[in-house]
C-alpha cells in the first residue's frame, strides 16, 4: 500500500535529488506487490507444516526472496519533490495486477496447477474477492488451502484500505469520510495513518469473531479459520460444502451481513456511538434489501419452513454482499429468482465495506441527481442540493459518481460482448460480466444451477480478469491510472519528437 506525506516530513530513504512523483509511486507499487507476496507465501509455508508439508520449502524460499527484494527497493526509493494525487492512485491501481501476476507465478511454482490460465484466474479471483476460482486443493494440502483463504482476506483488506484510507484523502468522496471531532467524538479516519490502524482493528476483530462463531457452530479450528477469511472479505471461495450444518449457515449469514456493512458504522458501534445510526438512509436501504430480497426469494421459490427461510436468507445475503457462497437451488425456482439475484449483485452492499458492486450510496446519489434534474425542468431557477450521509454533496463528487456509473456500464457492456463472442451464450455472458465487475459469484443459469467457470474456454476466462481488477479498484483509481499512464507516454513521445527536431535543426 502506498503512503504519502509532504517532503519535509519524509525521512531520507536515499540520497540524491528527489524522484519524479510517478517514478516514486511506481516503485512503491512494485515494493507493495513484492511485500504482499512475501507475507502470503511465508504464512502459507508455515501453515503447510500442519499438513503434508510438501510445498513448505517453495513457500518459504519464495516469500523470503520477495521480502528481501521489497525491502531493498524501499531503501532505494527517494521521496518525490511533489506528490501528485493521480500518481498515488496510479500506484494503487498498478500494485494489484502486479500482485496478481506474482501470485499466479507462486501457484505455478508450488504445482497447484500447470495451466497459466488457471493460475491467473485463481490469483485474480482471490485478490479481487470474486467467487470464480479455478483450483480445488486437496484436503491435506494445508498450505495451498490457507493461501487461497489468505489471498481473499488480503484482497478484502486492500479494498478497505483503498476505499476508506486512500480515495477519501485523494479527492474521491472526501466529504463522506468520518473525520468529525465534534463533542469529543472519536472519528475513524482523522488522518490516513489512523485510518489504516482503525481499519485493521475493525477488520481483525470481525475476522476473529467470525472464526470463533464458526468454531462454536461445529467446524474444526482450521476449517473455521478458512471459511471466516472467505466470509469477512466477501471472497466466497471455500473448499467443499462447509455449510451443510444449519448452524454454520446461520453464522455465515451473520458474518456476511457484517462484512457488507460500512466500516464507519462498525467503528461507531465499537466506540459506543450507536445513537443515531438508524437515521442513516444507506443502512436502512441495506437492511431493507436483505429483508425484501429474502421475502421475494421465498415468494418465487417453493421453499417453506425454517429450512426454506434459512436457504433464502443465505442465498440473498450472499448476493447483496457480493460474497457469492455457492448454494444449490432448493426446490423449483421461477425465472425471476436469478434475475433478482443478479440485480442484488449489481447493487451491492454499503459503501466503505469489503463488498463490491456499485454500492448503495452511489445508487442513492444517482437517484437524487436524476430527481433534481427533473425538478429543474419544471423550476429552472430552483437551488437544489443533494444530501448524502447527512452532508451536502459537492458537485464534483456528484459528477464523479455519474462518470463512475458510465464507466461501470461501459466495462460491463464490453466484457459481456467479449465473453459472448468468445464462446458463452448471451445469458451466461451477461451474468459473468455482472459478477466480474461486481466482484461477486457464482454465475447461475436461469434455473438457478451454478455454472462451473473452469469449464469455459480459456479466452473467455481471460476476458473476465480485467473486469475483476477494475471492479475491485472501484473504477476510479483504474481510470486515473490509465489517464496518468497515457499522459506520461504522451509527454515522453512529445519530448522525444522535440529532441529529434532540435537535433535536425542543429545538424
Amino acid at each position: 500500500m502506498i503512503f504519502t506525506a509532504p517532503a519535509s516530513q519524509r525521512s531520507a530513504a536515499g540520497t540524491g535529488p528527489p524522484r519524479a512523483s510517478w517514478t516514486s509511486a511506481g516503485a512503491q507499487a512494485v515494493a507493495a506487490a513484492l511485500g504482499g507476496l512475501s507475507l502470503l507465501a511465508i504464512s502459507s509455508g508455515l501453515v503447510d507444516l500442519l499438513g503434508a508439508g510438501d510445498d513448505t520449502t517453495v513457500f518459504l524460499l519464495t516469500g523470503t526472496l520477495s521480502g528481501l527484494a521489497a525491502a531493498w527497493l524501499l531503501v532505494l526509493i527517494r521521496p518525490p519533490g511533489r506528490v501528485r494525487d493521480s500518481h498515488v492512485l496510479s500506484g494503487v491501481a498498478v500494485a494489484l495486477p502486479l500482485l496478481v501476476g506474482l501470485l499466479a507465478g507462486l501457484h505455478l511454482l508450488v504445482g497447484s496447477t500447470t495451466s497459466v490460465v488457471d493460475a491467473l484466474a485463481e490469483a485474480t479471483a482471490g485478490l479481487t474477492t470474486t467467487a470464480l476460482g479455478a483450483i480445488e486443493p486437496a484436503g491435506s494440502d494445508h498450505g495451498l488451502r490457507f493461501l487461497r483463504a489468505a489471498t481473499q482476506w488480503a484482497g478484502g483488506l486492500g479494498a478497505l484500505f483503498v476505499g476508506v484510507a486512500i480515495l477519501p484523502f485523494f479527492g474521491a468522496g472526501r466529504e463522506f469520510a468520518d473525520r468529525s471531532r465534534i463533542r469529543g467524538r472519536r472519528p475513524m479516519t482523522p488522518t490516513q495513518r489512523i485510518a489504516l490502524r482503525n481499519i485493521l482493528i475493525v477488520y481483525g476483530t470481525a475476522s476473529v469473531a467470525t472464526w470463533l462463531a464458526y468454531g462454536v457452530a461445529g467446524l474444526s479450528i482450521f476449517d473455521a479459520l478458512l471459511v471466516a477469511m472467505a466470509t469477512v472479505s466477501t471472497g466466497g471461495i471455500v473448499d467443499g460444502d462447509p455449510f451443510a450444518r444449519p448452524a454454520v449457515q446461520w453464522v455465515a449469514v451473520g458474518g456476511m451481513v457484517v462484512a457488507g456493512t460500512s466500516l464507519v458504522v462498525l467503528w461507531r458501534l465499537t466506540v459506543g456511538r450507536a445513537r443515531g445510526l438508524w437515521r442513516s438512509a444507506e443502512l436502512r436501504v441495506y437492511l431493507g434489501l436483505l429483508v425484501i430480497g429474502t421475502a421475494l426469494f421465498l415468494l418465487w421459490t417453493d421453499g417453506a419452513g425454517p429450512d426454506g427461510v434459512r436457504h433464502a436468507a443465505f442465498t440473498t445475503t450472499a448476493a447483496v454482499t457480493t460474497t457469492g457462497f455457492p448454494s444449490a437451488p432448493a426446490g423449483t425456482w421461477s425465472a425471476a429468482v436469478p434475475v433478482l439475484l443478479l440485480g442484488l449483485v449489481s447493487i451491492g452492499p454499503m459503501t466503505g465495506s469489503a463488498g463490491g458492486g456499485f454500492q448503495i450510496l452511489r445508487h442513492r446519489a444517482l437517484l437524487q441527481v436524476a430527481l433534481r434534474e427533473m425538478v429543474r425542468q419544471i423550476h429552472p431557477r430552483a437551488v437544489l442540493r443533494v444530501r448524502l450521509g447527512g452532508w451536502v454533496a459537492a458537485e464534483d463528487t456528484l459528477a464523479r459518481v455519474v462518470v463512475t456509473q458510465f464507466l461501470s456500464v461501459s466495462v460491463l457492456f464490453v466484457t459481456a460482448l467479449a465473453v459472448a463472442v468468445l464462446g458463452l451464450d448471451v445469458v451466461p455472458a451477461l451474468g459473468a460480466a455482472v459478477h466480474a465487475v461486481s466482484t461477486a459469484g457464482p454465475v447461475r443459469a436461469l434455473d438457478g444451477t451454478v455454472l462451473d467457470p473452469s469449464a469455459w474456454p480459456a479466452p473467455t476466462r481471460l476476458a473476465l480478469l480485467p473486469a475483476m481488477v477494475i471492479g475491485r479498484l472501484s473504477i476510479y483509481p483504474a481510470l486515473v491510472a490509465l489517464s496518468a499512464g497515457v499522459a506520461v507516454c504522451r509527454n515522453r513521445i512529445r519530448l522525444a519528437r522535440r529532441i529529434r527536431s532540435y537535433r535536425g535543426r542543429t545538424l
